[in-house]
């Protein structure tokens, strides 16, 4: 575990130096804040003996095509679900990832492997998982963090694994629709052909099948699989972050899950004590967005300035102008874990509403496309049928 070199002054005005030891350079600062340090120099000054033996990226490491085939939203939830279970009962994190191994996803199973010698040597298991940032996303790292850094790690455990349950169930919704809507293109694009066997026979139709019809739909196939790789390759990230953000059907879902992980722990982080500028530091990342993060951050330096909080968040994204005022408020009242608290259980009963918003309008949409293909598919297909039985006819007269 790196270890830190830093110069500051303690809450008599006296100066200190010393060195401290965390996972890394926001949770070193954390550590010292909560000490009543002012920092006025932090530099790593070594790697511990220990890290120097743990691996870099293993049997799990980056793959482009992991998303083909990516670890399951449901093994992800009941591996946050357990593993929070486990730290919730007091069992040390290395004792937990050993315990985990025979019990998770086979891909899960050797992350674990290769994280139980850090594990053991002390290290946390944040800084750990951020070498599969594929598996776990930076959002999720940040989540960790943010419970190592305020000892509510069991906490954020059982937030991840809700958080995967919603997805998991959002996916079970559209399941349908998708389906049916696969089932509609390949119709669209089989039948409008497939009159043509009356007059130029069934030889031709397969020769047309092989040729040129299945070749089609494995194309899209194609298409539809490398836009899933390109999408999850680490230079779109900022692209679809802002696509994300901006657009007005993908917006507010991504708005509303964001603000749920970030109100879920500036409310862990302030309980444990972490002032506000700290904690929205520490918070940023669990949105999950690059442009939301920047605003935050920018609201932090501006609350350290001492500028009221409704102003520093004004022009945050990332919250509510409800979320703004009760912050406001709470900032006047002292009252920020019971203000946190209430806007982040509001947060998550609002993306539950968007999901179930989102899997209806998706199915209708769906239904809506489907019947207008279908409508079109048959048009032509009844047109090619005539045209065909035109054709056979003329054959048969003399």
């Amino acid at each position: 575990m790196p270890i830190y070199e830093y110069e500051a002054t303690t809450a008599e005005g006296q100066r200190k130096s010393g060195t401290i030891q965390a996972s890394s350079r926001m949770l070193a600062t954390v550590k010292l804040r909560q000490e009543g340090l002012h920092l006025h120099a932090l530099t790593e000054a070594r790697t511990s003996p220990a890290t120097a033996g743990s691996p870099a990226a293993g049997k799990a490491h980056y793959s482009p095509w992991y998303p083909l085939r990516a670890v399951p939203l449901s093994a992800l939830a009941d591996f946050y679900s357990q593993l929070g279970q486990l730290l919730r009962a007091g069992v040390h994190p290395h004792d937990a990832a050993d315990a985990l191994q025979g019990r998770v996803h086979p891909r899960l199973r050797k992350v674990l492997a290769e994280l139980i010698p850090a594990l053991a040597a002390g290290e946390g298991i944040a800084e750990n998982l951020a070498k599969y940032h594929q598996i776990f996303p930076p959002d999720v790292q940040a989540m960790l963090r943010v419970g190592e850094s305020s000892g509510n790690l069991d906490k954020m455990c059982q937030v991840l694994a809700s958080q995967y349950d919603e997805e998991l169930r959002l996916h079970r919704m559209l399941l349908l629709p998708k389906i049916y809507y696969g089932i509609v293109l390949l119709f669209a694009i089989l039948i409008p052909t497939f009159p043509w066997i009356i007059s130029r026979g069934f030889s031709w139709y397969v020769h047309q099948l092989l040729t040129v019809l299945i070749p089609v739909i494995l194309g899209i196939i194609v298409l539809i699989l490398l836009g899933k790789v390109l999408v999850a390759l680490p230079v779109a990230k900022s692209l679809t972050d802002d696509v994300i953000y901006r657009l007005p059907l993908l917006a507010p879902l991504g708005w509303r899950a964001a603000q749920a992980r970030l109100l879920t722990s500036l409310h862990v982080l302030m309980q444990a004590g972490i002032d506000l500028p700290t904690a929205l530091d520490l918070a940023a990342p669990t949105t999950g967005l690059r442009p939301m993060q920047a605003e935050l951050r920018v609201a932090a330096e501006q609350v350290r300035q001492e500028i009221p909080v409704a102003q520093a968040l004004q022009k945050c994204r990332a919250l509510s102008d409800q979320a703004k005022g009760a912050l406001g408020t709470a900032q006047q009242s002292g009252l920020y874990e019971q203000a946190l608290e209430r806007l982040a259980e509001r947060a998550l009963e609002q993306r539950e509403a968007i999901i179930k918003r989102i899997a209806t309008v998706g199915t209708i949409g769906s239904l809506l496309i489907a019947g207008i293909i279908t409508a079109i598919a048959v048009g032509i297909g009844w047109l090619s049928y005539f045209n065909a039985l035109f054709d056979a006819g003329e054959k048969l007269m003399p």
